[in-house]
């Protein structure tokens, strides 16, 4: 073999080898086994589409955005599907908001208005698909009943039913591959004693001991277990960290009453001229009165405003111990009534008439009651005066 033959052998070699790893139009990564459900591209006579995303990594949660630039000479059809890490594809183009595949040579900004593209899961590789055809394709059309259609059906069938439809010089595709990944780390969470019960951010996660794998950020972890105070820490997870939890839980406080300590409850009753009243207090040193005083109108007078139904009063009281048998009530608060008009004309009406419902009003006035008190042990009498109820007097009992 002469030096010239041998020289123009390797030249075409050479040549051979560029060919071959120059990518086909449209890809994003070299040549080569192509990710199940994108189909071979043929090589194209009048149009390119490129896809990019703004990132390669991305986390459940976050959103994508997605560029399809067309290069064509004449209008097409363009179609871009996600294929999950699990096989699961979904059409993200045409969708319900923008319902028209037809597109002109220009860039295409997915997502479009009124809508955002989030990242789900599972972890792993996942891979967006576009195809640009000179005819719809039927195959691709969206859905009437969701946003985004699910193809339902894995990558080789799709890739197989459109590769019987579409002829080799029609179309052209690009595709784009992106990872998945939830940055996290590992918390082994103990307690002791053992066997405390383990939440997360509210969530029940089981009992200590236990390794725990959380997601980046914060986590509020809280160990209870009965007899013993709740632990409460909030930790700050970076990826690939790992933290310790040993949690010392600390006895409970006995409960009042647990060992025959108790707060006694007085329970009172009191009556006026026009009205009757219920105390509800604690260790007869403090407590929450509520009265109904019979107000209301029975036959009110035409045009004129009336009372609706009862007075509604509402006190705060005190017990000041004057001696052991003697105690000065104070209280106050504020007594509530609704009013509403009468009507000027009340005869001639029908049943077929409109129903008017009259506006009520709520007219609140301040109150005070003031007496004295008599202790009999786990008893009590109480005469006094109520700025709204008038002369009281009631009884009352420590439980």
């Amino acid at each position: 073999m002469t030096e010239a033959r041998l020289q123009s052998l390797i030249l075409v070699l050479i040549v051979l080898v560029l060919a071959a790893s120059i990518p086909s139009y449209g890809e994003t990564a070299p040549a080569g086994v192509l990710p199940a459900g994108v189909l071979p591209t043929p090589v194209p006579s009048e149009s390119i589409v490129s896809i990019s995303l703004d990132r390669d990594t991305y986390a459940p949660g976050d959103r994508i955005e997605i560029s399809i630039s067309v290069d064509t000479k004449q209008a097409g059809f363009l179609y871009v599907y996600d294929i999950d890490p699990t096989g699961a594809i979904t059409l993200l183009y045409p969708n319900r908001y923008q319902p028209d595949p037809s597109v002109s040579p220009g860039t295409i900004h997915l997502p479009g208005e009124g809508y955002h593209l989030v990242i789900g899961g599972p972890e792993g590789l996942e891979t967006v698909v576009a195809i640009l055809a000179r005819a719809p394709i039927d195959q691709l059309s969206p859905s009437s009943n969701t946003p985004f259609r699910n193809l339902g059906m894995k990558p080789q069938a799709l890739v197989t039913d459109l590769s019987t439809t579409l002829a080799s010089d029609t179309w052209t595709s690009a595709w784009a591959q992106f990872t998945v990944y939830q940055p996290k780390g590992i918390v082994h969470i103990g307690s002791q004693p053992a066997g405390a019960r383990i939440s997360v951010n509210g969530h029940d996660r089981g009992f200590a001991p236990k390794d725990l794998v959380l997601p980046a950020g914060k986590a509020e972890i809280t160990l209870s277990k009965n007899g013993y105070e709740q632990f409460s820490e909030t930790v700050v997870i970076h990826d690939q960290d790992t933290i310790d939890i040993d949690a010392r839980l600390q006895e409970a406080m006995p409960y009042p009453g647990s060992h025959g300590i108790s707060l006694p409850v007085y329970v009172g009753i009191d009556v006026g001229t026009d009205s009757i009243g219920m105390e509800v207090g604690i260790a007869r040193a403090f407590g929450i009165a509520t009265a109904l005083r019979f107000t209301g109108d029975a036959a009110p007078v035409p045009g004129e405003t009336f009372n609706l139904g009862p007075e509604l009063d509402l006190d705060l009281r005190v017990h000041l111990t004057v001696t052991e048998r003697v105690s000065l009530l104070l209280g106050g608060g504020i007594g509530l009534q609704n009013r509403t008009l009468a009507p000027a004309v009340t005869d001639g009406t029908s049943v077929r008439a409109i129903i008017i419902e009259p506006e009520i009003e709520t007219t609140t006035f301040p109150s005070f009651v003031a007496g004295l008190e008599m202790n009999f042990g786990h008893a009590t009498l109480f005469a006094g005066y109520h700025l709204r109820r008038g002369a009281v007097v009631g009884v009352g009992i420590i439980f």
